[in-house]
């Protein structure tokens, strides 16, 4: 079911109040692309907003944090598909802008600095059911979904292979409203005339078959990407010092187009780990600061019919009596040592799912042009989804 698109500007400004997915950007990846899931309980592909909220006036800014976030799906023709709102609790959401201490344990407020911004994740969802393929998106951020029992998402289904646009609206005006089917929809029907409706720009979200040949391979406008991990179970390594378990990760690229294509690769990867309960886990740390050398070529041309092969050098450790799963994130440090994702706490039995990310900014690839001469591939892609199980030595 579709209709137009209603008219709410992507200005997303309203006193001194700004709002953007900043992750995926839609600017630095014109091309953002998602693999469509095979069609087996339990398989979703996990699609990470980072959203942030700029406050720009010089007053301390309250919300909410169980506000709740409206989604927009688009189609690339403009129509409006319609989310369902599916709920089986009510969450009082109070919306003043000083907050009430005498109010209940709903009322945790993000307290915005003058001048400041504030960050959070909120992560959707792409998996089959009944047939249909369904974007799933919660109604608030990840940290507080993961800390507060909530049963408000929303639900795009009959999706297909092609391309889509989202954004999220947020509405910040005084009032005292619980999260609710009838209040969110009644907050739809002011966007038209409210001046307190926050909207994100629009982001691009393109849905990709995978290869009837090779379910771990995606092609995007003529180039293939593969990923490898050919074991399925990993061999938990002895806690004496230094020992590690190593098996082959990595990325195929393969350039399907009639031209030559360069592809970079330093800080190029991203990575997502979900446990066996859904949950994505936490990297320890972030992975190590970029160090740029002039005199290093970090990038691959490739004529048409030609493939490389990107290594992401997986390994499992011990770390502080922890297991944990590192994979190359493709930075390095001043001292020339390679940067890593560590996934902390892996348990023996347990299934896990992993999602590698290969992403170049378009600026990257323009400043690279401008100095080779050659075109540059620019986007984030997400590879296929691969799972793992650990076992004992």
């Amino acid at each position: 079911m579709t209709s137009s698109e209603p008219n709410v500007t992507n200005a997303s400004k309203t006193d001194g109040i700004h709002i953007e997915i900043i992750n995926p950007n839609r600017i630095l990846f014109p091309t953002i692309g998602y693999p469509i899931p095979p069609k087996k309980i339990g398989i979703n592909v996990p699609i990470k907003f980072s959203v942030s909220i700029n406050h720009t006036s010089s007053n301390y800014f309250y919300l909410n944090n169980l506000q709740a976030l409206t989604p927009e799906l688009m189609t690339s023709n403009g129509q409006i598909i319609q989310g369902h709102l599916v709920t089986d609790n009510l969450v009082t959401n109070q919306q003043s802008k000083q907050p009430d201490t005498s109010q209940s344990r709903q009322s945790n407020w993000w307290r915005i600095r003058p001048k400041c911004r504030t960050t959070f994740f909120v992560t959707a969802k792409l998996f089959w059911q009944d047939n249909s393929l369904q974007l799933k998106i919660p109604t608030i951020p990840d940290y507080i979904l993961n800390n507060f029992r909530s049963n408000y998402f929303w639900y795009f289904d009959a999706l297909e292979t092609k391309n889509y646009q989202l954004r999220f609206i947020l509405n910040t005006d005084v009032r005292d409203t619980s999260v609710s089917s009838y209040n969110i929809n009644q907050e739809a029907l002011e966007r038209e005339t409210s001046s307190d409706i926050l909207a994100t720009p629009w982001v691009n979200l393109r849905l990709v078959q995978l290869l009837s040949s090779d379910s771990n391979a995606i092609e995007v406008d003529g180039v293939l990407f593969k990923i490898d991990m050919p074991e399925s179970l990993l061999t938990i390594p002895s806690k004496l010092f230094q020992a590690k378990t190593d098996f082959k990760l990595g990325i195929y690229i393969t350039n399907n187009t009639s031209t030559t294509l360069g592809f970079y690769e330093l800080s190029s990867i991203d990575a997502i780990l979900i446990s066996d309960d859904g949950k994505p886990i936490n990297p320890s740390g972030e992975p190590m600061k970029l160090a740029w050398k002039n005199n290093e070529q970090n990038y691959y041309l490739l004529q048409p019919g030609e493939k490389m092969f990107l290594d992401l050098c997986g390994k499992l450790l011990w770390y502080s009596s922890q297991l944990e799963f590192a994979i190359s994130s493709k930075t390095r440090s001043l001292n020339g040592k390679s940067g890593s994702y560590y996934f902390p706490n892996l348990k023996a039995g347990a299934l896990y799912r992993l999602q590698v990310i290969y992403q170049v900014s378009e600026l990257r690839a323009r400043r690279l042009e401008e100095q080779v001469l050659q075109k540059f591939w620019s986007g984030r892609i997400a590879m296929p989804i691969v799972e793992f199980g650990l076992i004992d030595a």
